[in-house]
């Protein structure tokens, strides 16, 4: 592992800590490792949020805005967190889209090559229930406007509205389409159903739309502008989805989980 690499689990493992947030270590290949870190709620009908971060080596805004977002933000107690901040650590120390071994682990849920996926799938299947919320941070290295995959499978109402108003300051939305090949549902917004646009390369978001009832939201920020706008982009998208969240959670008339 890098020395920047190490540098930022370290910086990451400190913030967590503050936040009472718990590791444990689902995979390990020579110096490589990914982390999940966990805190549950006391209460049975507490959401359960999944935070997810670099999957893709080259998209070093996700981790980057996941700890600057632990700084900004203190956790609620009325939901469940599980969050994996590096989900590809040998593609993030080299600088690639895949890893170590050329996969593209954002592809890889389906056919399940790759130890790293195959790792992040069992620990799921051996947890309690799944997660009611999505959130997976992204770069898009061919468009120059924010936006953000929203696949809704479970009982939550969307926030893509709040999060897109939350951002349009910071980072310009993308506008027009086609994008990624997909068709805007409206400035930065792709409603995509839970079905995979390869048959077989399935992405972490189809994966748990297919196993889970979950609201999933990818974040996209644009590679066409500076990082320093990408990583503030992100952060603030994550603020507003987790702020909408935490509550709903506290909102007995909206309890996410009453019709689970």
């Amino acid at each position: 592992m890098s020395e920047g690499t190490t540098n930022y689990q370290t910086a990451f493992a400190h913030l967590a800590e503050v936040q009472n947030l718990r590791p444990e270590v689902i995979w390990e290949s020579g110096a490589d490792s990914i982390l999940i870190w966990t805190r549950p709620s006391s209460s049975a009908f507490a959401p359960r949020v999944y935070i997810s971060a670099g999957i893709h080596g080259d998209e070093p805004c996700g981790p980057d805005a996941l700890l600057r977002f632990l700084e900004l933000h203190q956790l609620s107690c009325d939901c469940d967190w599980v969050i994996a901040p590096v989900l590809n650590p040998s593609g993030l120390r080299q600088g690639t889209r895949e890893n170590a071994d050329g996969i593209d682990l954002n592809r890889d849920f389906y056919r399940k090559e790759t130890g790293e996926v195959r790792a992040l799938i069992n620990w799921w299947e051996c947890q309690d229930r799944g997660c009611d919320l999505h959130l997976s941070l992204h770069e898009d290295w061919e468009t120059s406007g924010f936006y953000l995959y929203e696949i809704n499978t479970g009982g939550v109402g969307s926030v893509a509205e709040k999060i897109l108003a939350s951002i349009q300051n910071i980072v310009p939305l993308e506008c027009s389409g086609p994008v990624d090949g997909h068709e805007l549902s409206a400035p930065g917004l792709i409603l995509h159903d839970p079905e995979p646009d390869e048959e077989f390369g399935w992405p972490e978001a189809i994966w748990l739309a297919r196993n889970f009832r979950v609201l999933s939201i990818t974040f996209e920020a644009p590679g066409r502008i500076p990082k320093g706008y990408r990583s503030e982009g992100l952060v603030t998208a994550l603020v507003a989805a987790v702020d909408e969240i935490e509550t709903l959670a506290v909102d007995p008339s909206r309890n996410l989980l009453k019709e689970k």
